[in-house]
Order: C-alpha cells, then sequence, then structure tokens
C-alpha cells in the first residue's frame, strides 16, 4: 500500500505529539513521586506568617519551624485544648463552652458540636493549621487531631469582657474530598508526627 506525503506528514506529526504527551506525562508522574518523597521524609517544616494566620510550608528552616511553634502559646488555642479536655472529663466548671459547641447539629454539609464526633478525637492532641480574626470577634482555630487526622475541624474561641474566653462554636464539614484530605494530611505531615509541640 502507497502512502502519499500528506498522510505521512499527518502520521508524523500525530507521532510527535504522542512523544510530547508522553515525555510530559513522564516529568509529571516523577514530580509526584519527589512531592511524595518529601512528606514521607518527616523532618520538620512549618513556619507562621502572622498571629493571625498560620502558613504551613515546605523546606522551610529551623528558625521558621520554631516561630510556628509559638502557636502553641496562643491563649485562644490553649484555651480550645482546655474545652476539649473539660468536656471529656465531662466537667465545665472551669470553662466557658456555649451550647452551640456542644450539641449535635447538621446542616448545609456542616456537622457541629462535640457530641457530633467520637470522642477518640478530643483524647487525640491537634495540629493548628490555620488561625484567623473572627468576623465576629476572637479567632477561628482549624486544626487536625493526630491520631484521627480524617477530618479537618473549626473552632470559634472568643475572649469576653471580663477577660475570660468561651468556646462558641466547633464543627466539621461533610464535604471535603477523601482525596483532598489526603493532600493535606500529606502536607501536614511534618507536623502531625510531631507529638512534643502538638496539643
Amino acid at each position: 500500500m502507497l502512502i502519499n506525503r500528506k498522510t505521512k506528514d499527518t502520521l508524523s506529526f500525530v507521532l510527535v505529539v504522542f512523544l510530547i504527551v508522553g515525555a510530559f506525562a513522564s516529568l509529571l508522574t516523577k514530580s509526584k513521586a519527589n512531592k511524595q518523597t518529601t512528606f514521607n521524609n518527616v523532618s520538620p517544616t512549618s513556619p507562621i506568617e502572622t498571629e493571625a494566620k498560620v502558613n504551613i510550608l515546605t523546606d522551610v528552616n529551623r528558625e521558621e519551624l520554631e516561630e510556628y511553634y509559638k502557636v502553641y502559646e496562643n491563649p485562644y488555642v490553649l484555651y480550645l485544648r482546655r474545652a476539649l479536655d473539660a468536656y471529656l472529663a465531662n466537667d465545665s466548671s472551669d470553662v466557658n463552652i456555649s451550647m452551640a459547641a456542644i450539641e449535635k447539629d447538621s446542616r448545609e454539609d456542616i456537622t457541629s458540636g462535640f457530641e457530633a464526633f467520637s470522642k477518640e478525637y478530643y483524647q487525640s492532641k491537634f495540629v493548628v493549621t490555620t488561625i484567623d480574626n473572627s468576623i465576629a470577634g476572637g479567632k477561628d482555630i482549624q486544626i487536625i487531631f493526630q491520631d484521627k487526622p480524617d477530618r479537618l475541624f473549626y473552632a470559634w474561641v472568643y475572649q469576653l469582657a471580663g477577660g475570660d474566653y468561651e468556646l462558641k462554636g466547633f464543627n466539621s464539614r461533610d464535604n471535603i474530598e477523601p482525596e483532598a484530605m489526603e493532600e493535606m494530611v500529606e502536607f501536614f505531615a511534618p507536623l502531625l508526627f510531631d507529638k512534643e509541640h502538638a496539643l
């Protein structure tokens, strides 16, 4: 069978495109493998940008990591740990926890309240992923529990007029894709394995 010049040129073009796509796919695979290696080498790496926001990054120096650890001295974060411990002990005599942070409630892909989740979460230490000023006052704190890192939790801690604190809200989104959660856990792996500094 004879192949004319036009058909030959078309086949050559298809072959070149195929080779380029193959090379690109190979690069992506290598890039993904390198990324996973970085996360599996549990070397602590993560800084804090400001008190208002914690940014977890890879490949940072020890000084930046020490700066991140200061988040665990933040009074709002410390109060969240106290509230979790008080709930576990069934003793709220020394903490202020609103009923909205305790009672189970589900709506619009968000589940709220300590009662909605297993106490296994609260028995674990947690890692702070972000801490921001809340639009309603106080701080919005986002955490992952080290021993059950399958959900992202959000807590709203408020400072009362007298200086005391109150846990006003506690919830978790239900619609986070498992793949997205796995990527987040990989990203925060150096902190999730650090039992010394977490709360």
